[in-house]
């Protein structure tokens, strides 16, 4: 699907889960701090959400966590780059919460309002800290490769990160969807369709690793084998409207190019 939001913040984006109402280190990964297991349940579930790119969804629930527990800091930061006109007055109640944070929590609250004032350079060290407090969690790397993908455009550094990640966990699905997109900048086809399979087979019955196939498949010309591929996505999720659309789009050239 749509590789990630325009919006940088979304960009440090998708699956950070740990404990509930606890700053507990559970299986050396990021803690998620809030004081309600019912904000945590709703939480999980839009980043659950955000990752399979249903962003209603993901809005519904992070909003949700937030009437569960009004200082759950992560919600804020997840729901401030899907909230458009309302993204300012979200950021704001991210910056006033008062409640202790876990040490990752509040490296990102600085990195995030470093990235609100234009301080890219010193938001990436606030994202290292991260790295380095939690170097087991594969989401932690994912936090930096996002930042130079999206924000940095360096793909070759964004490239390196995420195999890192893949590292810590061989069989974590995003990322192979994360990495098929750097190498397909970088002109590595090859590796790229590879990644893009991966993610597939680890993850056959949601829409996007077929949408992600297909913008793979429409970059190297097979506009047939990228309409199928489309089609695949919207017939599994039918609210993925835009797979409906480019695989109209391929269809097209493909009868263009068939024609000739």
């Amino acid at each position: 699907m749509v590789k990630y939001l325009p919006h940088i913040l979304l960009a440090i984006s998708l699956v950070l889960t740990a404990g509930s109402c606890t700053h507990t280190n559970m299986d050396g990964k990021m803690p998620i701090t809030t004081g309600s297991d019912q904000a945590m349940e709703y939480y999980k579930t839009a980043i659950t959400a955000l990752e399979q790119i249903r962003y209603a969804d993901a809005i519904d629930n992070f909003t949700r966590a937030i009437e569960e527990d009004p200082d759950f800091f992560m919600a804020y930061y997840w729901l401030y780059p899907l909230s458009g006109k309302n993204s300012k007055k979200i950021a704001e109640s991210a910056f006033q919460i008062d409640a202790e944070l876990s040490d990752a929590e509040e490296n990102l609250r600085t990195a995030f309002k470093y990235l609100a004032d234009g301080q890219k350079e010193k938001a990436v060290e606030q994202v290292e800290k991260i790295i380095e407090l939690y170097p087991g969690d594969v989401e932690t790397y994912k936090i930096l490769y996002l930042l130079q993908f999206q924000f940095f455009k360096d793909m070759d550094k964004a490239r390196r990160t995420v195999e890192k990640a893949l590292k810590v966990n061989p069989d974590h699905a995003i990322s192979y969807n994360m990495l098929g997109y750097a190498l397909m900048e970088l002109g590595d086809f090859e590796n790229a369709e590879k990644a893009f399979e991966k993610y597939i087979k680890l993850e056959p019955d949601i829409a996007n690793p077929y949408d992600s196939k297909g913008d793979f498949l429409m970059q190297t010309n097979k506009y047939r084998e990228a309409y199928e591929s489309y089609m695949k996505a919207y017939e599994i999720d039918t609210s993925f409207t835009m797979s409906l659309k480019k695989a109209m789009k391929a269809k097209k050239l493909s009868e263009e190019h068939e024609s000739v």
